[in-house]
């Protein structure tokens, strides 16, 4: 299997949970150039960009496969014993958080020393999260008891349990770091979370928003529907839907890559891939990936 050189662009990572591989798109070709056999049902990718190592939890084995991102092979399979669905990254890279989706805990894993592996509290049903950017806050999504779980790095200590709306799921940034975006499954809602003050506004969504993505300037978000196989673009600052863009079925995993500025949407009912030119808010590609394609978390491997 051929590596990339270094002049490659931006990869993202599809997990595609109904084959056992992932997907590895070479965004400014638009073009799929390697699959890779994972563990079973992958779902989540944490990316680590200093390590060249991307790492995949996979639901039914109870493992993280780790990937070698200039080989495009897996040289790892991490056991973590739990159901593991949400994956996250310190910003240092020495720690992995692997959520366990059939409990109410997270597993800290130190990357240097896989082994070495800590549980700590969270919700019910824990499932997307994010580290602050400052490093010093995980902050996990608990579908089940409808709240945000905010943790100690440091100590691995609950600081607060902040209520939101119904089955929050996916989590990310505003780019300055200020701002948690949550998606509210049920509620078919956004939180917008200070991440200081815990302040929260909501803004409307489609119907069973899966995932969120922000463009760089922090003016728009892009929420991907699962029920209404559509991508909303909203107006950050007003809170308006502008544009709602046609995708594949059942959409999930989305994320804004900003060396092509184009937006990648995982449809887990077409086991497509749809490309979006944030500047028209149109999909100017779609592409097949394998049965299942999800991507949750953030899966886009940046270049530079």
């Amino acid at each position: 299997m051929c590596s990339f050189t270094a002049t490659a662009g931006d990869l993202a990572y599809i997990t595609n949970q109904g084959s056992d591989t992932v997907s590895v798109l070479d965004i400014a070709q638009q073009k799929i150039t390697h699959t890779i056999n994972v563990g079973k049902a992958p779902v989540g990718v944490a990316i680590a960009r200093k390590q060249q190592r991307v790492y995949i939890s996979n639901a039914n084995s109870q493992t993280v496969s780790v990937i070698n991102s200039r080989t495009q092979q897996v040289i790892r399979e991490i056991p973590v014993n739990i159901q593991a669905v949400g994956i996250a990254l310190s910003r240092d890279e020495k720690t992995l958080y692997v959520a366990d989706w059939g409990g109410a805990q997270v597993i800290a894993v130190d990357t240097a020393q896989p082994q070495k592996q800590q549980a700590f509290k969270a919700g019910q049903t824990p499932s997307g999260m994010v580290v602050s950017a400052d490093n010093k806050k995980l902050f996990i999504a608990n579908r089940d008891s409808n709240d945000i779980t905010v943790v100690d790095t440091r100590t691995l200590q609950t600081i607060a349990q902040v209520k939101v709306g119904l089955h929050p799921f996916a989590l990310t940034l505003s780019p300055d770091g200020r701002t948690l975006f949550v998606v509210n499954v049920v509620s078919n809602t956004l939180t917008l979370l200070d991440v200081d003050s815990y302040q929260a506004s909501t803004i409307k969504t489609g119907k069973h928003p899966y995932g969120v993505a922000i463009s760089p300037d922090g003016r728009w978000a892009y929420v991907s529907n699962n029920h209404a196989e559509s991508v909303s673009v909203i107006d950050i600052a007003s809170g308006n839907t502008v544009k709602t863009i046609t995708v594949g079925d059942s959409p999930e995993g989305i994320e804004y890559d900003k060396a092509s500025h184009q937006i990648i949407v995982a449809n887990w009912g077409s086991d497509t891939v749809s490309i979006i030119d944030p500047h028209t808010n149109t999909v100017t590609h779609t592409l097949d990936s394998p049965k299942l394609c999800r991507s949750f978390g953030q899966f886009i491997l940046e270049a530079k």
